[in-house]
């Protein structure tokens, strides 16, 4: 039964309306929770893709390390660039989508993450000889594709 009070009437005046809804069965349950969950799942496969195939180890060993105590490292900047593109983010500010996804940094262990600002100003100083580090990664993850060929990969 739905109790409602008609606009403009006196509170004390109601119409009461009984209304059928059909009952399914879902094969799910909606349940509330307290958990952290996120909208970015796919992204969560691609870090931790990542994380196995040792990126951000190799991203750290190639591109300078942060100038101050508490700057961030170049996985961090790359990391999460490569996030934010994946989700489909067009722009530098888009990386708020992933920044403020507090269920998928938990997943993907990001206790750090760069701000738009940040990562402006890593990119706007050429990250220091930056690109022929780029470079020595793409030659080490072609590498490691390459030698672990399959006929599953033509490609290669």
């Amino acid at each position: 039964m739905v109790r409602y009070v008609l606009s403009g009437t006196n509170h004390n005046q109601t119409n009461e309306v009984t209304a059928m809804i059909k009952q399914t069965v879902l094969p799910f349950k909606l349940e509330m929770t307290n958990d952290l969950i996120t909208s970015h799942a796919g992204l969560a496969l691609l870090g931790e893709f990542a994380g196995a195939f040792g990126l951000s180890r190799l991203l750290d060993e190639q591109l300078p390390s942060p100038g101050s105590g508490s700057g961030y490292c170049g996985s961090e900047h790359v990391m999460s660039l490569v996030l934010m593109l994946n989700g489909g983010g067009r722009s530098l500010e888009d990386v708020r989508e992933i920044r403020f996804d507090s269920g998928l940094r938990e997943l993907l262990e990001m206790r750090r993450m760069p701000s738009s600002d940040a990562m402006g100003d890593w990119l706007r100083r050429g990250v220091n000889g930056g690109l022929g580090a780029l470079a020595v990664i793409n030659r080490r993850i072609f590498e490691v594709f390459r030698m672990t060929r399959a006929s599953s990969i033509p490609w290669i």
